[in-house]
């Protein structure tokens, strides 16, 4: 049995139904951001915490969550109304104006049928470039955008990459990219600030 870092050995079952995924390989820290997803997905227990402290992130409750599913702290916004989420809408074309939020943090379902099988969603699928869109509509300049999906999503300007880290639960996962981008300010926005 392998152990994490810093806490011990791994559960005996890692797939307890209702209690979410295991915990995350590397520095983990208590879970407090999530009720229980009986339908399974979410991310790993103790990940917020370690992907605030990616963004420098400093409070939870600054973070928008698209695709929100059970997560508690912060916005929570979910096509599902089920998930008890803040607003019931598509990550998509969210009711937000533009340049609102500082932080995003986004864990869509990983492909169309992952979507339909796991959530009854496979019609409203959020691809990852959509997200990447939306997201940069609704950064202030120089807000971040985390997302935890299989692959890194394709992006255009004024989106720009910081760091790509494989996250895996552990031997026989799925490993998933948690890529963090930053918006940057365009040459007129920085002629209105100077």
């Amino acid at each position: 049995m392998g152990k994490l870092i810093g806490s011990g050995e791994l559960p005996l079952n890692p797939k307890a139904k209702g209690q979410g995924h295991p915990i995350m390989f590397g520095d983990p820290q208590p879970a407090i951001h999530f009720e229980p997803f009986p339908e399974g997905g979410g991310y790993p227990k103790r990940f917020i915490e370690w992907a605030l402290r990616q963004m420098k992130c400093p409070h939870p409750n600054q973070i928008l969550h698209l695709c929100s599913g059970s997560v508690t702290s912060g916005t929570t916004l979910d096509i599902r109304p089920q998930t008890n989420t803040q607003i019931v809408a598509d990550c998509r074309q969210t009711p937000f104006p533009d340049e609102t939020f500082d932080y995003i943090m986004c864990d869509p379902p990983y492909s169309q049928e992952y979507a339909n099988n796991l959530y009854d969603t496979a019609d409203n699928y959020p691809t990852p470039y959509q997200i990447v869109q939306e997201a940069s509509r609704l950064l202030k300049p120089g807000g971040k955008l985390g997302i935890l999906h299989t692959q890194v999503p394709v992006i255009r300007k004024p989106m720009k990459i910081l760091s790509v880290h494989g996250i895996t639960l552990g031997c026989g996962y799925q490993i998933r990219a948690w890529t963090l981008l930053r918006k940057e300010t365009t040459q007129w926005q920085a002629s209105l600030y100077s």
